[in-house]
């Protein structure tokens, strides 16, 4: 079959889509190479869209290498030696773009994976650093876990008691100071009806009138070392601090008061 006529070439004509020139139109041989090739690029093109589908598909969780879509290949028809310049000009051009897709597709599923790598690290990263930042206030606010040590901290304790809020007393950019009206008593066993301690200006949460507060204040301080606000933190605070104070009551504290 004729590959070109007149300088048209067959398969270029096919692949662009240019109208052919009515001789051209008249040459039988011509027109016969010209359907096999738009033929040959109508199939690569359905390749090439059922590839495109699946990799616009969303991503998967563990993404798995891309599949080609599973289509019967088309049986080859008979070929003369001119159809087997421009058959194999096709098959050429469509290793290229096989091969074309693959690196796509490899440097796509990297940079995926890296890119979830980097945001693991990334989200690892600011989780250590809000414990660092945050997670003593959670300790000193009764928010965050029980202290590591619970006999010892409790034996470095001056005072630890529940109690309502009575009075919250502002003190003029010298933090606040919380009265307490005690309802239960921790250490010392016995005392006044009401109890004060001091928070930072800064300091959360920040207790109100009325409502229902643990405190625990270390040795030689006024300073709240740790408090919780509200019945819910105020009884998980409890907890443990009921289970710890018999063994603190046999655990000397560091002379230097650290926990």
């Amino acid at each position: 079959m004729a590959a070109e006529y007149d300088g048209v070439d067959a398969l270029m004509a096919a692949i662009t889509g240019e109208l052919l020139p009515d001789a051209a139109r008249a040459d039988a041989e011509f027109m016969a190479g010209h359907r096999a090739a738009t033929a040959d690029v109508a199939l690569l093109r359905e390749q090439l869209s059922a590839i495109g589908d699946v990799l616009a598909a969303p991503p998967a969780e563990d993404p798995s290498p891309v599949k080609a879509p599973s289509r019967r290949p088309r049986a080859p028809r008979p070929a003369g030696p001119v159809r087997r310049g421009r058959a194999l000009r096709v098959a050429l051009g469509t290793l290229a773009a096989a091969v074309a897709l693959s690196t796509v597709v490899g440097l796509a599923r990297l940079v995926m994976e890296n890119s979830g790598s980097d945001a693991q690290a990334s989200r690892s990263a600011g989780a250590a650093d809000a414990k660092g930042s945050a997670g003593e206030a959670d300790r000193r606010s009764g928010d965050g876990p029980p202290p590591s040590a619970p006999e010892l901290t409790l034996a470095c304790d001056r005072l630890v008691v529940e109690g309502t809020v009575a009075r919250v007393e502002p003190r003029g950019g010298q933090g606040t100071r919380i009265v307490l009206t005690v309802t239960r008593r921790y250490k010392p066993d016995r005392g006044p009806a009401e109890v004060d301690f001091l928070l930072d200006d800064g300091a959360l949460p920040r207790p109100r009138r009325g409502q229902q507060v643990l405190v625990e204040v270390a040795r030689g301080s006024d300073d709240a070392s740790r408090w919780a606000v509200g019945e819910d933190r105020v009884a998980a605070n409890r907890a443990w601090i009921v289970k710890a104070l018999p063994g603190s009551r046999h655990t000397a504290c560091p002379s230097d008061g650290s926990t």
